[in-house]
């Protein structure tokens, strides 16, 4: 799987719009190059506060987002971009990805996540896979999570899910969200869930194991 999607039932000539947000020129250049072919257009940006200047401005349907960058990380800017009620998908992108930044991605509808070195391929599925999820489980649910519709998405992963270690880790973290939001007082919630998302990111990393 190493095509790009196309859009659904896309308008004659419109074509992809993929904004890659990353301090690092070499790893924008890279991304860019990967991605760009005469279906999709590929914009950069070197920091949080020119992407959301972009996002402001052009309609892009994915940004792949760095975490770690001077004066407004990726955390930041989802934050920002929420708050403006954009919801746009977004992939978070990071050699290191911290168990905090991950849990605060997932509660504002960002469930999808790349380590780097990230691979050209991996790069296009992980579009693909986000895009066009399709009618398999995993995807589905992971779609809901992305609506932030958090009990869809544990019912499809409780009542149709195989017992894969993606799915159950995605199970398990997601059940603790619901339950740490339902009760924001116990404050040790927040530190038993930051502890199962850090034991499970190698899992749910779109990259660091196959799909179901």
């Amino acid at each position: 799987m190493s095509q790009l999607p196309d859009k659904p039932n896309p308008p004659a000539g419109e074509k992809l719009k993929v904004l890659i947000v990353d301090d690092e020129p070499t790893l924008r250049l890279g991304f860019a190059y990967a991605l760009s072919n005469k279906t999709t257009v590929v914009e950069t940006a070197s920091t949080g506060r020119q992407a959301l200047q972009r996002l402001s401005n052009v309609t892009f349907d994915i940004v792949i987002l760095d975490l770690r960058m001077p004066e407004l990380d990726g955390t930041g800017v989802i934050h920002e971009l929420r708050l403006q009620g954009l919801e746009i998908p977004i992939v978070l992108c990071s050699a290191a990805m911290t168990s905090n930044a991950a849990l605060h991605a997932i509660r504002q509808g960002v469930v999808d996540f790349l380590m780097k070195p990230v691979c050209p391929a991996d790069l296009r599925d992980v579009i693909q896979y986000v895009l066009n999820p399709g009618g398999q489980t995993l995807p589905r649910a992971l779609q809901a999570a992305r609506d932030r519709r958090l009990g869809d998405a544990i019912q499809i992963l409780e009542t149709e899910a195989l017992p894969t270690r993606q799915a159950t880790a995605w199970l398990n973290v997601l059940k603790r969200i619901r339950d740490a939001d339902a009760a924001p007082d116990k404050i040790s919630d927040d530190g038993e869930l930051e502890e199962k998302v850090r034991l499970s990111l190698s899992i749910l990393a779109y990259n660091a194991t196959d799909c179901e």
